[in-house]
Formats: C-alpha cells, structure tokens, sequence
C-alpha cells in the first residue's frame, strides 16, 4: 500500500486519550475483517543506539527488524499510537523493512485500534492493562 492510501485511512481515525496507555488510535469508521489499513512510517535506525535511546523512555516506540536494524516511530504517522492489547484487533505484518497493520475481524467505529506487542524491551517487562477478559497481565 502506497502512503497516499494510508494517509486515507488514516483520516477517518483520530489519536485520543487511552483507557489502556496514554494516547491510542481510534477509528471514526467501522473496519471489516482482514483489512490492510496502511503501514507503520518511521526512521530505519541502527538497532543498538536505537535500543539504548528507547529504554530511556517511558513510552517505545520502535519496531526490530533484525539484530541491526529497527524502525524507529517517534517522528512516524498516526499508527504509532497503536496501544498493547492482549486481545488486539489488529496485527503487523513486517515484510523487508515495512510494517503493514491489517484488521483481524471487524471493528466497529469507535473502537481502539490494538496490536499485541508480543515482549516489551522494558526491562523486566511492564504491567500490562488492557482489560481484556483474558490478559496477561504482563507483556
């Protein structure tokens, strides 16, 4: 997907307050099921120093392609407020070095757009709270 789509997509959310961290990304409209919505923009960074900046943060904002390399989000579009969610709606597909966000079923408007983060470079991890049914409690 070319940014011009995801530049559209993106339009119809908006990035507010979050019951789960901070500001999360909301859509305005409803979403079907296994949608490609657009992709994560960022800075291609060099995996160390990126880490080492990152860690010293309260909220990270990276994605690791490999050992080396990592997309650093800080100065990305919208889809870096994508929150944490035990129970995601959303997931990443990383193909090369492009993060694409796909729906995973539909999403009613409204709705906080979510991904699992899978492990969090936090050292010693962090609480997680999404409030899922099913958490856990960690990530």
């Amino acid at each position: 997907m070319d940014a011009d789509r995801s530049t559209v997509f993106l339009a119809g959310c908006r990035v507010a307050r979050s019951r789960i961290h901070g500001l999360g990304l909301f859509t305005r409209i409803a979403i079907t099921g296994r949608r490609k919505l657009g992709e994560l923009s960022g800075t291609l960074r060099r995996l160390p120093l990126a880490r080492q900046e990152h860690q010293r943060r309260a909220v990270i904002q990276l994605v690791e392609f490999s050992r080396r390399w990592a997309l650093d989000l800080t100065d990305g579009n919208a889809f870096r407020h994508l929150n944490h969610s035990c129970r995601a709606n959303c997931y990443l597909r990383v193909i090369d070095r492009r993060v694409e966000v796909y729906s995973r079923a539909a999403i009613p408007a409204g709705a906080e757009l979510t991904v699992d983060y899978g492990e969090t470079m936090h050292r010693g991890g962090m609480a997680c709270d999404c409030g899922a049914p099913d958490c856990r409690s960690r990530i």
